[in-house]
């Protein structure tokens, strides 16, 4: 049984449904919310060992959260998934601290790997 517990943040309901999904499937504890806001509060009083975010949200996009997720120096891995798979994000989204960057649409496959290896990096960096 896998006890690592994982945020998804997406504005899209069907994004989030789909990584809970497929997340719960392989064992993890997942929680999700629809805005970078709600995201915050949430990691502000819950443990997770990652937090996968979108990019475009309405309310704070995914790098402001990256950023906040960052400056707190939380021990939590961050994942970025979006549909703008352009070298500049993926750019950002690294100096911002993400582990991993999964470009929309993606597979099970590409969704569970990037959060094997991010959670691999951050365990890695722990020892």
């Amino acid at each position: 049984m896998i006890d690592e517990s994982i945020l998804v943040v997406d504005d899209e309901e069907v994004i989030r449904d789909v990584c809970a999904q497929i997340l719960a499937a392989e064992g993890y504890k997942v929680t999700t919310a629809s805005t970078g806001k709600q995201a915050l509060h949430l990691v502000n009083t819950n443990r997770f060992d990652a937090v996968i975010t979108d990019i475009m949200m309405p309310d704070m996009s995914g790098l402001e959260l990256l950023e906040v997720i960052k400056k707190s120096g939380m021990d939590v891995s961050t994942i970025v998934i979006t549909g703008l798979g352009t070298f500049d994000m993926a750019t950002q989204s690294d100096r911002l601290g993400a582990r991993e960057f999964v470009v929309k649409p993606f597979t099970p496959a590409e969704l569970r790997e990037a959060v094997a290896k991010a959670l691999d990096k951050r365990k890695l960096e722990i020892k």
